[in-house]
């Protein structure tokens, strides 16, 4: 399996109406709530798991992209807050175990067909640093 990060915004709202609950915001929820599941699923040491400030993304909270090196990216966006941590985290297993990151579509996860916002390509990653010309 490949090392792979998970970026989740912590400020995203549960919703337009309820920003928090029991003073967590629907970010803090799903990142704790994702712990849980990558820590079951013993994914710890394949998934990090980085919280950021924002993702600039508010009206469709919660936010998330995953991505590594040489596969490709996903931008989620929309994910409910309460709902989405064991199939975010299966779909992290998943894309960790899969070629360049390509999970077929329809063997991904409802909630993360649904939220996928942006596919990306894979980053170049320079093999070696030019000298400046």
């Amino acid at each position: 399996m490949t090392q792979a990060t998970l970026f989740v915004c912590s400020l995203c709202r549960f919703s337009r109406k309820e920003p928090t609950q029991n003073g967590l915001s629907g970010g803090e929820y799903l990142i704790q709530q994702l712990q849980s599941e990558l820590q079951a699923k013993n994914l710890e040491s394949v998934i990090q798991l980085q919280p950021v400030r924002c993702m600039a993304a508010c009206s469709d909270a919660c936010n998330a992209t995953l991505t590594a090196a040489d596969k490709i990216t996903f931008v989620l966006s929309g994910l409910p807050p309460t709902e989405s941590a064991p199939d975010l985290a299966n779909f992290c297993q998943q894309y960790t175990a899969a070629s360049e990151g390509k999970v077929p579509y329809k063997e991904r996860p409802d909630i993360i067909r649904e939220s996928t916002a942006f596919v990306l390509p894979p980053f170049p990653v320079p093999s070696t640093l030019s000298p400046a010309i």
